[in-house]
């Protein structure tokens, strides 16, 4: 068994005498469970501030040093899980890791100011993730092949998709004044790697998006209409093209109130982006920047206009007083019976819960966020325990 979070000193006691030789979990109903010789605990903290000598004694403990483990175990294990139409450029996207992404992250750590304290796990895995997002039309669906002009383009693409991946990961984290730097030091290497696709020299490599010729954009349904961005797949070339290029003119609508008005800038159009890239892969977002400029609102405007039908926004507001079981309660309750244990969006649709200020809950004695540690459980394992039917 993995317990996977920060320690908390009363819980860990109360598990003193099944860390013990005899392995037996003593319930506060007075049911006592003799755990089988070949059952484990293992914990995986942060650290062992408030851990007490006799829950340090009765655990072996082994410390992973960050810097030991490096980034090739995770690039090693993505390569493996790569989809079979991206297969065959295993060995290109393996050297673009190699050539971009260790000198990438030494460049933020030593010249760079981050907006939010990042770790270079965590940056490596936002660069697969957004890779993920664009391999993940290559996929086929049961009964379903791959146009073999599409997979023709994925050897064009690798480059311009990595770098892309590269930018709004490992370069997204960090301040304005450290972009210009990121900036000179991308261009310089793109230019030292013989890259085949380059950014424009005009403005900054976060002032481009990837027009892709449509490879990464997922297939039509069955009867679904062919629209202006199929027509155009076929005929598309792939370039850097300005965020701003293709938005249409923008005009202020004069019923609207003053506060509901957004004017379309790179910034928005940027985060609309993103969001979309990422939510409709189902991956998890979080937006983070200083106080009034405008998160709550970019994102809140995407999700509910932005979107397609399929998707059902929710919005949760967290605050000082926001327990774990409040949060479990509301979003438990938006949600429909399956079956047995399965909870979930109505048929057909997917949920998005947007938690705005999420910072907000209060630490408890030991340094935990009861709520957002109940949010990772679900990101981690997919699901929580129903306190209600708890032993029945």
């Amino acid at each position: 068994y993995l317990f996977d979070g920060p320690v908390d000193a009363i819980w860990i006691e109360n598990m003193n005498t099944v860390l013990d030789d005899n392995k037996k979990l003593c319930l506060s109903s007075g049911e006592i469970i003799k755990l089988t010789e070949a059952m484990t605990m293992m914990f995986e903290v942060q650290d062992l501030a408030v851990a007490s000598p006799a829950t340090v004694s009765r655990c072996g403990m082994v410390y992973l040093e960050p810097s030991l483990l490096g980034l090739s175990p995770f690039v090693r294990c993505y390569l493996r899980t790569l989809p079979e139409a991206v297969k065959p450029h295993k060995d290109a996207l393996h050297t673009l890791f190699q050539k971009f992404l260790e000198p990438s992250i030494k460049f933020l750590r030593n010249k760079l100011k981050e907006l939010v304290p990042t770790n270079d796990g965590n940056l490596t895995f936002s660069l697969t993730t957004i890779l993920d997002c664009f391999f993940k039309p290559f996929i086929p669906k049961e009964g379903e092949t791959i146009p073999p002009e599409k997979l023709k383009m994925v050897a064009k693409l690798i480059e311009p998709w990595f770098l892309f991946a590269l930018i709004w990961s490992v370069g997204a984290s960090c301040d304005g004044d450290s972009r210009k730097k990121m900036d000179v030091f991308l261009r310089e290497k793109i230019t030292e790697e013989k890259i085949s696709m380059p950014f424009p020299a005009d403005g900054l490599v976060y002032d481009y998006r990837l027009d892709d010729g449509g490879a990464s954009r997922p297939p039509r349904e069955k009867g679904e209409e062919e629209d202006e961005e199929d027509k155009k797949r076929g005929k598309a070339k792939i370039q850097w093209l300005p965020w701003m290029d293709g938005m249409p003119d923008f005009s202020v609508d004069p019923n609207k109130r003053f506060s509901d008005i957004i004017v379309p800038t790179m910034d928005t159009v940027r985060a609309h982006f993103m969001l979309q890239l990422l939510v409709t892969n189902s991956k998890q977002v979080l937006c983070v920047g200083p106080t009034g400029t405008g998160k709550t609102l970019t994102t809140t405007d995407k999700l509910l206009k932005g979107m397609s039908s399929e998707y059902l926004s929710h919005f949760i507001n967290f605050s000082a007083r926001t327990s774990a079981n409040q949060t479990q309660d509301i979003i438990d309750s938006k949600l429909d019976k399956r079956r047995k244990g399965v909870f979930g969006p109505p048929l057909g649709k997917r949920f998005v819960f947007f938690v705005d200020d999420l910072n907000m809950p209060a630490l408890e004695v030991y340094g935990a966020q009861p709520p957002v540690e109940l949010l990772r459980q679900w990101m981690d394992h997919g699901g929580w325990y129903d306190r209600k039917a708890i032993g029945s």
